[in-house]
């Protein structure tokens, strides 16, 4: 096995209250209605562009732009403290660690908030390589995304895994032809 690769929300970190309280403080501030529970539960996933847009019933790219920036503006001071280790994750990646097989992760969530997350919970030295997205929303297709990585492995694609919570995860992971996991 050449290579793990890892989601980070929803998959090694619950960070869906950090998320959500973030995404309400945006809507509010942009005078809209505060979602439903079933609504923010829908934006966990996909790309934070395509959540604003869906919530803001919008595709006016200055309103989803002026959502965005306003969510992390509350995400970088409040939301992301506001997450969880999963239960055994730590356990789980020390073992595999430990058994020299090269961990990495794969996010759509912005490359300096991803690495924040894990150097802050203590996993990254973990993880040989940590790939996000851009904060402009490129690399947030994460089956493009990991086309590209692979296309760099001297590993064929049955080499690798990835894992995660989301059909975005094993979508990619069907799309470069390398075997999933899905995890709830």
């Amino acid at each position: 096995m050449n290579s793990l690769f890892f989601d980070l929300d929803g998959t090694l970190l619950n960070t869906q209250a950090g998320i959500a309280e973030s995404i309400l403080a945006a809507l509010t501030q942009l005078g809209y209605p505060v979602a439903s529970p079933t609504s923010l539960q829908s934006c966990f996933g996909p790309p934070i562009r395509d959540s604003f847009s869906r919530l803001l019933e919008s595709d006016n790219a200055a309103l989803i732009e002026q959502a965005v920036s306003l969510f992390r503006e509350h995400y970088l001071q409040q939301g992301i403290y506001n997450y969880q280790i999963y239960p055994g994750i730590e356990k789980l990646l020390h073992q595999l660690a430990n058994s020299a097989i090269p961990l990495r992760v794969l996010t759509i969530k912005p490359q300096p908030q991803a690495q924040w997350l894990l150097d802050h919970a203590a996993l990254a030295p973990l993880f040989q390589s940590i790939h996000g997205s851009e904060l402009d929303g490129s690399r947030s297709d994460k089956s493009l995304h990991l086309h590209s990585l692979l296309q760099h492995s001297q590993s064929p694609g049955d080499k690798h895994w990835m894992i995660g919570d989301r059909t975005n995860d094993i979508s990619a992971a069907k799309a470069c032809g390398i075997h999933s996991v899905a995890v709830t």
